[in-house]
């Protein structure tokens, strides 16, 4: 009988410690650059693409819509004869603009203002529509009500009437604030004596005004002696 000869088994290779660590280098390098070629093919795709949200998902509820901001203007409308009227509903805030007559007084704007408020708080109830609760916000109400935006339209400060109702949403009241009129009357008229209407031949240099610094010192300092 024939022998029968044993095929030789061969011996599994084993990495060797420099191919290993060979190895692991190139996964280490290899995650982060397909993470970061994954992230830049997914922005090549989007380039042009509104990112569209909103960050009051969840809050603003109930809305307010703009049938309701047409409905409020004629409210406020109703009140009497006024230069103009705006209402506008933007980023979660309901601003009012009431341009009155020149000639309405404090006490007429004060009036309006309050009843433009009722106005607001009958057609949109505050505590439903402008106060926030622990899980959502709600929107902000600003009320103005002015007989001229700007100051330099009538000479004399005092007959410029413009008061602003606030009320943030997470506020429990509104405050009122009069932007015509200094609350610091002394402390305004000593502000507006230290600045100086600019002239032609005074637009100077960013190293003007060291003569006046000067005179200033020595002011001061006759005064100490």
């Amino acid at each position: 009988m024939s022998e029968v000869k044993e095929k030789p088994v061969k011996a599994k290779k084993k990495l060797s410690r420099s191919a290993l660590v060979l190895i692991f280098g190139l996964i280490i390098i290899a995650v982060p650059v397909i993470i970061f070629l994954s992230i830049l093919g997914i922005s090549a795709m989007q380039t042009g693409s509104p990112r569209e949200g909103s960050r009051f998902d969840g809050d603003l509820d109930p809305a307010i819509t703009s049938a309701d901001v047409d409905a409020l203007k004629g409210d406020i409308e109703g009140l009497g004869s006024f230069e103009a009227v705006d209402v506008i509903l933007s980023q979660g805030q309901l601003k009012i603009f009431i341009d009155t007559p020149d000639s309405y007084t404090e006490q007429q704007v004060d009036s309006l203002l309050t009843a433009a408020y009722n106005k607001v708080n009958s057609r949109l109830p505050i505590s439903k529509y402008f106060t926030a609760t622990e899980s959502k916000k709600m929107y902000d109400l600003q009320i103005n009500v002015f007989t001229t935006m700007e100051a330099s339209e009538i000479e004399a400060a005092n007959s410029r009437q413009y008061k602003l109702l606030h009320k943030n949403s997470a506020e429990e009241t509104y405050g009122i604030d009069d932007m015509a009129h200094p609350k610091n009357a002394q402390l305004a008229a000593e502000l507006e004596g230290r600045i100086e209407t600019p002239t032609g031949s005074d637009t100077g240099t960013a190293g003007d005004g060291g003569e006046e610094l000067t005179d200033e010192t020595t002011e001061g300092t006759d005064t100490a002696d």
